[in-house]
């Protein structure tokens, strides 16, 4: 099994197993970022239920903006976290068409507050930051 099928057999509604493996192409300052590791894989799991719950919500489309990446790759983006949850597979940072960064925010805010999930949720000025750490963090 590869990391493909992994995310297909999550039996997501709205998303492709491309939207994660295709970021992994990536690279920035001569840093190239890769596929998560087996033993991460299932780190993933709860965020894109949350957000696949999101998406059948909002009725819009989510676009994702960074997912998975390689301790190499994360530390050559500026500001990104050392110790960032998208180095252990937990996190993706979106878009989303048709509702502004501060909407989406605010909607996964209710989500987490009525316990649908633990974890951080970041607001930018073009995104939203979630993540599954087990623990809440806002930013």
């Amino acid at each position: 099994m590869d990391y493909g099928d992994y995310i297909n057999g999550l039996r997501l509604r709205h998303f492709e197993s491309t939207e994660l493996t295709d970021y992994a192409n990536r690279s920035r300052n001569g840093k190239q970022n890769a596929l998560p590791p087996p033993p991460l894989w299932s780190n993933i799991r709860a965020t894109l239920w949350v957000l696949d719950l999101f998406r059948e919500d909002i009725g819009k489309p989510i676009v994702l903006v960074s997912s998975y990446r390689s301790i190499q790759y994360n530390g050559a983006l500026p500001g990104a976290a050392p110790t960032s949850q998208h180095t252990r597979n937990a996190a993706i940072d979106f878009q989303v068409r048709g509702m502004s960064p501060a909407e989406a925010f605010e909607r996964l805010m209710k989500y987490r507050n009525a316990s649908v999930f633990r974890g951080g949720l970041g607001l930018y000025s073009t995104f939203v930051h979630i993540d599954t750490r087990g623990s809440n963090a806002t930013w």
